[in-house]
């Protein structure tokens, strides 16, 4: 028998990459197969050099409930002063002299970080950053987005990962350390899959709270080479070392799901009514 497991990605940032790394690091519009795999290894407790065959034969859905858009996160390094530690005075005869009267090793000699091999002395012997030396790097990310994504597969793997989501065996993120999530990861499993329907699990799923108004949009699985479907590669292979990532076909659809449940709390108002 097979399952569907419901995997809420919400949160008021998170990157999904699609391009190898650099200063200029890219982020895709929704969850990639890639990454969400990525997610749930991690919390299975899964270390990098781990296989993933298991994870990666699920059959992959995501379903946009809001779209966000991108933001860059704009970071430079480098330039500026760096004072020395002990080892760089002691190496120096220009500042051995300066220092003779002080010991280095006192904390309020002021030479209190080691130096990037990149930087050069001025006149008076101080270290700066060469010119152009700035490091610039560009992150994109997406803002305020919220997604679902189904994974179904073999219903004793769902049901694992449903635990591992519940209760993860490390801190999970979406896509980047700093991302974390506003939600559940699980919300819930779904049975009795249609499994000629490959949006099965998101027709029926409510909408976040959260959600865009109108039909939303989706991707999945596909066969290679049927009508509609593109091939896209971010189907995981391993994650040691320099990440692999193979090719797979995926359609894409709307969605008009169910309008989300809400639960009606304390009212106090009404309590006080005459």
């Amino acid at each position: 028998m097979t399952s569907s497991v419901l995997v809420r990605l919400d949160g008021p940032m998170q990157s999904w990459g699609d391009k190898p790394r650099g200063a200029y690091r890219s982020s895709h519009t929704r969850p990639t197969k890639s990454g969400v795999i990525g997610l749930v290894a991690n919390a299975l407790g899964r270390d990098y050099t781990d296989p993933v065959d298991d994870l990666a034969a699920m059959h992959f859905a995501v379903r946009v409930d809001r779209a966000g858009h991108i933001e860059i996160d704009y970071h430079t390094t480098g330039s500026g002063t760096y004072p020395l530690l002990p080892g760089g005075v002691y190496a120096d005869a220009t500042l051995r002299k300066k220092a003779r009267n002080r010991d280095p090793r006192d904390p309020d000699f002021g030479f209190i970080y080691a130096p990037p091999a990149s930087v050069a002395r001025d006149k008076t012997g101080e270290l700066v950053a060469k010119p152009g030396n700035t490091n610039q790097t560009r992150d994109r990310y997406l803002a305020d987005a919220s997604f679902l994504v189904a994974l179904t597969g073999d219903d004793t793997l769902t049901e694992t990962v449903n635990t591992a989501l519940t209760s993860p065996a490390r801190a999970v993120f979406l896509g980047r350390k700093a991302y974390l999530p506003t939600q559940p990861l699980s919300a819930g499993l779904v049975t009795d899959i249609d499994s000629s329907d490959p949006f099965a699990a998101l027709r029926t799923a409510p909408r976040s709270t959260r959600s865009d108004s109108g039909p939303l949009h989706a991707w999945a699985d596909t066969v290679p080479g049927s009508a509609g479907s593109v091939v896209v590669h971010d189907q995981p292979i391993s994650y040691a070392g320099t990440r692999q990532r193979g090719a797979r076909a995926e359609t894409h659809t709307t969605l008009t799901p169910p309008e989300p449940v809400t639960e009606v709390g304390y009212d106090f108002f009404q309590e006080a009514a005459p």
